[in-house]
């Protein structure tokens, strides 16, 4: 998912504000469309967990978390409008 499609949300928006989080979740949601073991829900949080794993410094756990999730639900979006989507 690329920055600018996400700066409609606003300067301070977490996706804005934390643009490798919104992309690595966009990248998890490609990741579950091609072989999806788990739930959306469980998959997602499941490579969230993976990505700050090891790293208890990270500030603003909530909002990487928020960027994260709307670059996940942005690519589900998109493959549920281009008609990828063939879970069932």
């Amino acid at each position: 998912m690329r920055l600018s499609s996400l700066a409609h949300a606003g300067q301070n928006s977490p996706a804005v504000r934390f643009p490798f989080f919104a992309s690595a979740g966009s990248d998890a949601a490609a990741l579950w469309l091609q072989c999806a073991p788990l739930s959306m829900a469980d998959f997602r949080e499941l490579r969230f967990r993976n990505l700050i794993a090891g790293n208890s410094s990270l500030d603003n756990i909530d909002a990487r978390r928020a960027a994260f999730n709307t670059g996940f639900a942005g690519r589900i979006a998109q493959a549920i409008v281009s008609a990828e989507v063939s879970h069932g």
